[in-house]
C-alpha cells in the first residue's frame, strides 16, 4: 500500500471515530437534563433548540441571544419547569403549540433551560 493508501485509510479511521464520538455525545447530551450547571449539556442543547426555533424572534433572552419583545421576556420571572413545558407543548395566545413539531424530550430540555436562565434561575 502506498503512502496514498495509507493516508485514506487514516482519513476513514478519523471520519469514523469522529462520527462515534458525535452519535455517543449526542446520546450522552439527553441522558439526565441538570440544567443548573451552566455550560453542561443540557444547558448547550436548550441554547441550541432556543436559537434553532426562532425562540428568541418573540422572546428577550440574553443568554441565547433573543431580542423579541412580542412575548415575555425570559430573562425575567420565576416560572417552574412545569409551566415552562406545559406553555411550550400547548401555546396560548399568540404563542403557538410545538407539541407536533418538538419531542417530549426537547420541549423538557428547552423548558429546563429557560428556566435555569431567568433571574430566579
Amino acid at each position: 500500500m502506498g503512502c496514498g493508501g495509507m493516508m485514506k485509510t487514516w482519513q476513514r479511521a478519523g471520519v469514523i471515530g469522529l462520527t462515534l464520538v458525535t452519535a455517543i455525545g449526542s446520546v450522552a447530551s439527553v441522558a439526565a437534563p441538570d440544567a443548573t450547571m451552566p455550560g453542561n449539556a443540557v444547558d448547550i442543547k436548550g441554547r441550541e433548540l432556543f436559537q434553532n426555533w426562532s425562540c428568541g424572534a418573540c422572546h428577550l433572552m440574553k443568554d441565547a441571544g433573543g431580542t423579541g419583545r412580542a412575548g415575555p421576556s425570559l430573562d425575567t420571572g420565576s416560572r417552574s419547569v412545569k409551566f415552562i413545558a406545559s406553555r411550550i407543548a400547548n401555546g396560548q395566545g399568540a404563542m403557538p403549540p410545538f407539541s407536533g413539531s418538538l419531542t417530549d424530550e426537547e420541549i423538557d430540555i428547552l423548558a429546563h433551560y429557560i428556566a435555569a436562565h431567568d433571574d430566579a434561575g
